[in-house]
């Protein structure tokens, strides 16, 4: 029998779950009657709280994993409590809002920005922080720098609208003067400047076969170093994870196998990339929580994805997150991911306006 609303649900049979869960994140064991009897002031014998706890097990919210042992919580019951949570904002944002924007405010390199906040994300949570980053495909051009680093070599510094930055070395058919790579930059930059990447690539074939093209030395090498960067340039989402070794003391990934299907799925970040783009698409700036089974990808069942989509401007360019165990404290992680995310949506439309 499954429960298709929470207004199922009695106020009594609520307090009872949310303490089973409230124990099982505290401990990761299971948790009796007699427990919550002792720790709780509900005016309710062992035995009544016993036949509750029966009851939610019957209806798939608690489960018990052996005959002689309390109860845990199911997906289903999770998602109730998580669905009923009232998150601690205003404590939450007065601890941690100005330690996150001290070190994301100078920040500007991608990977950079990247690395710091999937480093806070850990550090806040205990869990491991990830940052799905905005592709160029999703950028808007501000300006284009191209520096020499050899006679076979030039640096493309690609700024974006929201100021992040993308870098990448391309290499050179013949010399060219660090002075004809600035006249390069600034004609590149005034001709590309608030286009996305598709717009770009459609503009510089339009650029080749134009007859200015033929004649104008200058135009032709512009064109050319800018073929060579945005051809190329990839339209996959980059993801980072940090704090990964978080996860290690966890007492759910104990077991060596756990730990190997953990690890397996931290490397394989496509699949991750997969999960998180549900965000982008289903979420708005809404906190999504994905628990165990509710995500369908292979070897994911013994974990929660909290995530929140960022913003510049009115654009959703990427998503932050946390993973961790399924018995997570959701009440102390979600609001870190929602604030993670309006910090990070805040600077980066702070940079698209300045």
């Amino acid at each position: 029998m499954e429960i298709s609303t929470h207004e199922q649900l009695t106020e009594r049979d609520q307090r009872i779950l949310f303490a089973v869960i409230g124990e099982y994140i505290t401990t990761a064991e299971p948790v009796g009657s007699r427990t919550i009897s002792r720790k709780y002031t509900f005016g309710l014998s062992p035995a009544t709280i016993r036949n509750i706890m029966s009851d939610l097990e019957e209806i798939g919210l608690l489960l018990q994993p052996h005959t002689s042992a309390g109860r845990i919580p199911t997906d289903q019951g999770f998602r109730v409590y998580v669905d009923h949570l009232e998150h601690t904002r205003e404590a939450f944002e007065k601890l941690a809002s100005s330690s996150i924007e001290e070190v994301l405010h100078d920040q500007t390199e991608l990977g950079t920005f990247m690395k710091k906040a999937t480093e806070i994300l850990s550090a806040l949570s205990q869990q491991a922080g990830v940052f799905l980053a905005p592709n160029l495909r999703s950028m808007i051009c501000r300006h284009i720098d191209f520096i020499k680093l050899n006679n076979a070599q030039v640096l493309v510094i690609f700024i974006s609208e929201s100021g992040m930055v993308h870098k990448r070395a391309i290499r050179l058919d013949s010399d060219i003067s660090q002075d004809l790579l600035d006249k390069i930059s600034k004609l590149v930059t005034s001709t590309l400047m608030g286009l996305t990447l598709s717009e770009i690539r459609t503009k510089l074939v339009r650029m080749m076969t134009s007859e200015k093209a033929r004649f104008d030395e200058l135009l032709s090498r512009a064109i050319q170093l800018s073929q060579a960067f945005f051809s190329d340039a990839t339209e996959e989402s980059e993801l980072y994870v940090g704090g990964t070794l978080n996860m290690m003391s966890q007492p759910e990934f104990a077991d060596l196998e756990k730990m190997k299907t953990l690890f397996k799925t931290f490397e394989e970040k496509q699949l991750l990339i997969n999960i998180l783009d549900k965000c982008l698409d289903e979420n708005g700036e809404q906190v999504k929580v994905i628990i165990g089974n509710e995500n369908p990808q292979a070897n994911t069942q013994d974990l929660s994805f909290v995530m929140s989509s960022y913003k510049a401007g009115d654009r959703i360019l990427g998503v932050v997150g946390v993973v961790g165990p399924k018995r997570m404290n959701y009440m102390h992680v979600i609001p870190i991911v929602e604030h993670t995310a309006k910090t990070v949506s805040r600077l980066l439309t702070d940079r698209t306006e300045t």
